[in-house]
């Protein structure tokens, strides 16, 4: 639709920005082969180790809510996950 609108090739339109989902790059390989003016919005977590973290992030409840961030970030600096 937005191409429809502001027409397809350089300097027509916005750049449409699509968030990996926590996913990683690797699922979205393919995705859109020649789409116009496309970006694929990743954010690689360094947090917890000095090395990227790219685990998918649960997004569960009770025990499993927010997947393996929750115990990562309380061993990391050291928080007693018994009061969590």
């Amino acid at each position: 639709m937005i191409r429809g609108i502001t027409g397809v090739g350089e300097g027509k339109g916005p750049y449409i920005s699509i968030h990996d989902g926590f996913a990683n790059v690797q699922p979205w390989a393919g995705f859109m082969t020649g789409a116009d003016r496309m970006v694929l919005d990743v954010h690689p977590y360094f947090a917890f180790g000095g090395t990227p973290a790219l685990d998918p992030i649960d997004s569960g409840v009770g025990p499993t809510a927010g997947g393996i961030w929750p115990e990562a970030a309380c061993n990391r600096w050291a928080v007693n996950t018994n009061t969590r």
